[in-house]
């Protein structure tokens, strides 16, 4: 019973950071009340498929353990070849694609249950978000390329923990890619419910460590409630950052059009024009999906670093980090806001 009260105790603390932001936003967006508790819940239960890629990390599948994606890896660091890094990358690609599948039938299962979407409506969204270019593919041969190199340097539990944190990135980009049906009106909007997710994934992260907390029978002292505030403040802050990043630059994806019209045309980035004149594509259109992977791969590469500090004990410079990028949300929360955007012209070129 002791344990029980403990338990609840914590799911408590770690609960009154998260239902701080949650009321925070909820002020701002008080007609879209629905919409933030399904973001929420999406949010929580985006942990699912992270928590099995991590059970099933060393398991090998259906008993046959040359066909394992996962307990593979470490073997193939052995032989510097070709054949080698491909094998990564596409190890990565069908997570990646394990991932959006997942969180795609996630998504449309609360979204008709709810009554938020339709069948019709979900079914343009799910062909929308699976063609785009940089989709898993990129995330995939991307997160290859680093476990296959970090795998020289690193061991296999160091760089596996990197990878989990990345893959959470990806994993929380797409609830909200999902989530976004003709909800969000401004960049602002963009940020915010990327918080609203991370604030959700952060809030199942916690509960499930501290499940683990309790079951593994730690004395339950001082320094035990102190790493519990520190888990319920500081790592909901560091999942809000990750998110916030991608949150701002999906924002601008989601108004390409306008915002490469009024405020980058002119400007465009070399490799912007050079892609411009190999695929054909609108100069927009190409904008679009330089924002979605810049933010995208910004947001896995800042979890990477926070990650590499927690794993190397520098606890420190970890909570120096999420003050110093908690600076810069605030700033992105006060830049200048994008006009809105005609429903009728929400659909990417």
């Amino acid at each position: 019973m002791s344990e029980s009260l403990h338990f609840i105790g914590m799911i408590l603390v770690a609960l009154l950071p998260v239902l701080g932001w949650l009321w925070f936003f909820q002020r701002k967006q008080p007609e879209k009340k629905s919409y933030v508790a399904l973001t929420f819940l999406a949010g929580i239960l985006s942990i699912l498929p992270i928590k099995l890629y991590e059970a099933y990390w060393g398991v090998a599948i259906l008993s046959l353990e040359n066909l394992s994606l996962f307990t593979s890896i470490a073997d193939l660091v052995h032989i510097q070849s070709i054949p080698k890094l491909f094998s990564f990358i596409l190890v990565n690609i069908l997570v990646s694609f394990g991932l959006f599948l997942f969180v795609a039938f996630l998504m449309f299962f609360l979204e008709i249950l709810s009554g938020d979407n339709t069948v019709k409506t979900f079914r343009k969204k799910f062909i929308r978000i699976a063609e785009e270019p940089i989709f898993f593919v990129s995330v995939g041969i991307i997160l290859g390329l680093y476990t296959y190199f970090s795998s020289f340097s690193l061991h296999e539990k160091i760089y596996f923990f990197l990878v989990v944190g990345m893959l959470e990135e990806f994993v929380k980009n797409l609830v909200l890619r999902f989530a976004d049906e003709f909800k969000i009106t401004s960049v602002d909007d963009a940020l915010e419910f990327s918080i609203i997710v991370a604030l959700g994934f952060a809030f199942a992260e916690n509960v499930l460590y501290f499940h683990d907390l309790i079951g593994g029978k730690h004395v339950l002292g001082n320094d035990v409630y102190l790493l519990i505030i520190m888990r319920s403040t500081i790592s909901v802050a560091a999942h809000v950052i990750f998110s916030s990043i991608f949150g701002y630059f999906y924002g601008i994806a989601y108004f390409a059009s306008d915002i490469y019209k009024n405020k980058v045309k002119g400007a465009q980035t070399f490799i912007i024009k050079k892609l411009h004149q190999i695929l054909h594509l609108k100069e927009s259109t190409l904008f679009h999906e330089e924002q979605l992977f810049l933010g995208m791969f910004l947001a896995m590469g800042l979890h990477a670093i926070y990650n590499s500090l927690l794993e190397f004990n520098k606890f420190n410079f970890a909570i120096i980090f999420v003050c110093v990028f908690m600076i810069i949300i605030q700033r992105l929360f006060h830049r200048q806001k994008f006009a809105i955007m005609d429903r009728t012209q929400n659909k990417h070129e």
